[in-house]
């Protein structure tokens, strides 16, 4: 729908898998109530439970239990307290299904989905432009010429230090060359608004709201679950509250044209770059990991696959191996860096041994079934 110069879009956002949007926090034990028999975790209303307490005169001990580093199970807690399951509903703010915890023992904290001021999850816009915008400039770096560039940072992967120093550097300065195309300056002051400025940079011209909010039954809890390319996968002791499959969010992107016609973007050059950029990730990625019985079908339909949220592994969102078209030296570029970054997963072993880096596919599990995470595909109307 247009609007003068700008152009609205619906989008529908379904995940495929199991979705981790952060929101920094982290709950322990004594922080929620895990029910491991009915298979169900109880967020806690920190207000109504003080109140629920003190009208039961429990302050006391429940501070001793918040204080005794031997304690750390609320449920047990309230149980001891002659607390009932049917007064939970008096101090919780919702409960979620407890996913795979329910046969974990080293279940010890719950990384929190991001949620709005009335409670509900909701995906940041911001998330989801930052999908797009790898995505245009892998297919930008494909149509363009960036050779010096890249041999620069190939150069510089076999120095650098830390990521922080590496992203700062050659890569940055790749990456002012593929956005700061819209050469704005300040005619009274020559030189006061560089080539590479945040102003000169055409994803201002692309803006996506946040995801409508989010029904609270949608969330479920999901371990992580670390895959060889040999098939071989580690369960690692963190539990993250994730959007479960099939969940649907709704955005609206709005494409100003005075600055898109600038750079010739539009609709059928993003939906382009999106398909682009998920068959590459593919090809050159996913296809080097065994696969499962136990691994979920793909139930995609008409929309453009995208991968999203945290916990979705490095190569999703990052444009290494779009960079160099010649996939023996992008592995090695990628485990140049892997290397000296995490030392003691022995990433230098990556291309001879592997054939792909980094040489760990993250996945989870939901309802006995192994999903790669945050896969979702994305519907424009």
């Amino acid at each position: 729908m247009r609007y003068g110069h700008l152009e609205r879009v619906e989008l529908v956002l379904r995940t495929l898998s199991p979705v981790f949007i952060g929101s920094g926090e982290k709950l322990t034990k004594k922080e929620y109530i895990y029910d491991k028999n009915g298979r169900v975790i109880y967020m806690l209303n920190l207000a109504k439970l003080v109140e629920y307490l003190s009208r039961r005169k429990l302050e006391g001990a429940y501070e001793r239990f918040l204080l005794s580093p031997n304690k750390n199970d609320l449920q047990a807690f309230l149980y001891e307290n002659g607390v009932s399951k049917k007064d939970y509903k008096l101090f919780t703010s919702y409960a979620i299904d407890a996913g795979e915890v329910a046969a974990s023992e080293k279940f010890h904290g719950v990384l929190m989905f991001i949620k709005g001021s009335d409670g509900k999850p909701y995906i940041p816009g911001s998330s989801l432009k930052g999908a797009i915008r790898t995505a245009i400039g892998a297919k930008l770096l494909e149509k363009g010429n960036y050779d010096k560039e890249i041999l620069k940072i190939e150069e510089s992967s076999k120095v650098f230090k830390s990521q922080k120093t590496y992203v700062s550097g050659e890569a940055k300065n790749l990456e002012s060359r593929l956005f700061c195309k819209l050469g704005i300056t300040d005619p009274r002051k020559p030189g006061k608004i560089k080539w590479n400025s945040i102003l000169n940079d055409f994803m201002k011209g692309i803006s996506i709201s946040d995801s409508l909010p989010i029904d609270l039954e949608n969330l479920t809890l999901c371990g992580k679950h670390d895959r060889k390319p040999d098939g071989k996968s580690k369960q690692l002791p963190i539990y993250r509250e994730c959007l479960a499959p099939d969940t649907e969010a709704r955005f609206v992107m709005t494409l100003d044209r005075t600055i898109m016609d600038k750079v010739g973007i539009d609709l059928d050059f993003i939906q382009d770059a999106l398909q682009r950029f998920s068959k590459k990730h593919f090809e050159n990625f996913e296809k080097y990991y065994r696969k499962l019985p136990e691994d979920a079908e793909d139930k995609s339909t008409s929309g453009v696959k995208i991968i999203l949220g945290g916990g979705a592994g490095y190569v999703s969102k990052t444009l290494t191996y779009p960079l160099i078209r010649e996939r023996e030296r992008s592995v090695k570029l990628v485990s140049d860096m892997m290397a000296k970054l995490f030392r003691i997963h022995k990433h230098e072993k990556d291309l001879k041994v592997y054939k792909v880096s980094p040489h760990i596919l993250k996945t989870t599990m939901y309802k006995g079934k192994y999903y790669h995470m945050g896969k979702c595909e994305l519907m424009f109307r």
